[in-house]
């Protein structure tokens, strides 16, 4: 299901029908059950057995803060909600897949997961790579949100407009710490590496995403977000922080990795399947709702 049909029913909700419970005149809260999402591609590689196989040549782990809201909270003024940014998320998220909540899990209705970040405190590179899927309708615009924050008691109506030129100019970047991002944890997961490459001793290899993939193989990178913390909802508190830990692969004198890889690929082509099968579905579904 698309996040816009979840927006739209909590773009027309108030607070107690997002919250409270059902009457004749409220509908239910739109709840639905937890399930790992059937594309999913970014399973754990260090619990995997055959990351014994390797030795990292490099390994990095950083810890970055955030808030970490509820579909739940657009109907809520902040601190503790996102009724701010409400109008504007529909337009950018309802053009994409929920890229699911942590582990590739999707909780569906108004329990699915966004965070939020102060964008210039998310890694350089971060950013970068955000303002580059903008600029050249990349795969990956519309997995960030970057709005500038509002002044109180107004909402947000637009996302930042990213410049043409790349780099930007230093006066356009110093407003970034103006700006925020908002997300799904499982939109991290495009990018790990870039969020701990800056200053590590494998800079330049955690920055070559072609490098990076949930296949373990010599002189590949993996990266997975294997620490997270959850939110003090019942004291009004929505902080979390997460560690991504990223590594450059070396196999093992002696192991031999072919026969892994080609049983990686042939998953690989499966999710892609799934993936295949669902974008039909929905336009399917698309052409019956016209007619």
């Amino acid at each position: 299901m698309k996040l816009e049909t979840l927006l739209t029913a909590a773009w027309l909700a108030s607070t107690a029908t997002a919250i409270g419970p059902a009457t004749p005149e409220q509908p239910p809260r739109l709840q639905g059950r937890a399930e790992k999402l059937s594309a999913w591609r970014w399973p754990n590689p260090f619990t995997s057995p055959k990351h014994k196989k390797f030795t990292p040549s490099c390994a990095v782990e950083r810890t970055f803060q955030a808030s970490q809201y509820l579909l739940d909270d657009l109907a809520d003024k902040g601190p503790g909600g996102l009724l701010a940014y409400r109008d504007a998320l529909k337009s950018v998220f309802s053009a994409r897949e929920y890229p699911g909540s942590w582990d590739g899990v999707d909780p569906h209705g108004y329990d699915r997961d966004l965070l939020t970040m102060p964008y210039d405190e998310m890694p350089l590179k971060v950013r970068e790579w955000i303002e580059e899927q903008e600029r050249t309708d990349g795969k990956g615009k519309g997995l960030f949100a970057v709005y500038q924050v509002p002044l109180a008691g107004t909402r947000v109506l637009n996302t930042i407009k990213v410049p043409e030129e790349a780099p930007v100019s230093e006066e356009w970047r110093a407003r970034d710490e103006r700006r925020i991002a908002i997300f799904a944890p499982g939109a991290v997961y495009e990018v790990l590496p870039l969020w701990v490459a800056e200053g590590s001793e494998c800079e330049e290899s955690l920055l070559d995403l072609s490098k990076y993939s949930a296949q373990l193989v010599d002189g590949g990178v993996v990266a997975y977000p294997v620490h997270h913390s959850v939110p003090k909802r019942s004291k009004g508190l929505r902080d979390i922080e997460f560690q991504v830990k990223a590594q450059v692969l070396k196999l093992n004198e002696g192991e031999d990795a072919a026969a892994d890889a080609e049983e990686d690929a042939q998953k690989t082509e499966k999710v892609e399947e799934v993936e295949k099968k669902a974008e039909k579905g929905e336009e399917k579904s698309s052409e019956k709702e016209e007619l």
